[in-house]
């Protein structure tokens, strides 16, 4: 027999690592529970657009507007309150909240009335059936080209604050859309922050256990990655147990 065929001495048989689909490990998370008690959905209202815009945010004072934020990113929820999306609706809502300040939050309603005479003060050459097209399209105007479309949010401590939609071009403004907001009561706003809270903290308990999915296959398969990491945890200010082990579920 040729030696070169006999396996060296002391080798075994090759290691095939267990194949594990990490998705299969853990259950994709279902927030349809939680989303479906979002207080915005309120009075038969669907959601037509949910996204951050950056805005500039500028409060309205005795001296003129001040600077508040430039570009911040705030999220605008536009929801209609149509039966289905092709059909016209009766009310259309704009919402406005920051995660960096839970207790900003702004609602603009806009009915077939009050769009009448929006349309006659700002020359708006749309009916009322394309008014959430016209918004969503500024909006994620604003997303893709912040440098030529901008979106100017002034705070009134009274009154109406307004979210006014800027295009530049050619070292001019030409305003596309101006609309009022109302500060939303302390009980609206309560309520968006338990079911924010709600929302994110049913991702977190998804996030910690595709952790500690990952970390049980990686241990298994190859325990080799995680040993020098728990030899300088010190090094690293890290508790691997944390996140790798039964902890992580406990906590």
């Amino acid at each position: 027999m040729n030696d070169d065929n006999m396996p060296e001495e002391g080798m075994g048989e090759e290691y095939n690592p267990p194949q594990v689909d990490l998705e299969d490990a853990i259950d994709k998370p279902d927030l349809s529970t939680i989303e479906s008690k979002d207080p915005s959905l309120i009075d038969g209202y669907k959601i037509i657009f949910n996204k951050e815009v950056p805005l500039d945010i500028k409060l309205d004072t005795n001296e003129g507007p001040k600077d508040i934020a430039s570009f911040e990113n705030i999220g605008c929820k536009l929801l209609s309150d149509a039966v289905n999306p092709e059909g016209t609706p009766t009310r259309v809502k704009l919402e406005l909240s920051w995660e960096s300040n839970l207790t900003f939050h702004y609602t603009n309603i806009v009915d077939e009335q009050k769009f009448l005479d929006m349309k006659k003060k700002q020359n708006l050459n749309i009916d009322f059936a394309q008014y959430c097209n016209l918004v969503t399209k500024i909006c994620d105007d604003c997303i893709k080209t912040p440098e030529t479309f901008i979106g100017v949010f002034t705070i009134r401590k009274e009154g109406i604050s307004q979210l006014q939609f800027i295009k530049g071009s050619d070292f001019k403004f030409l305003e596309l859309l101006l609309l009022d907001f109302q500060n939303s009561s302390d009980d609206i706003i309560l309520k968006h922050m338990l079911y924010r809270f709600a929302y994110l903290k049913a991702k977190l308990d998804y996030n910690k256990k595709a952790i500690k999915a990952a970390g049980d296959v990686i241990m298994e398969c190859n325990p080799d990655i995680i040993n020098p990491i728990l030899e300088n945890n010190d090094n690293y200010h890290l508790d691997v147990n944390k996140f790798f082990g039964n902890k992580m579920i406990e906590e």
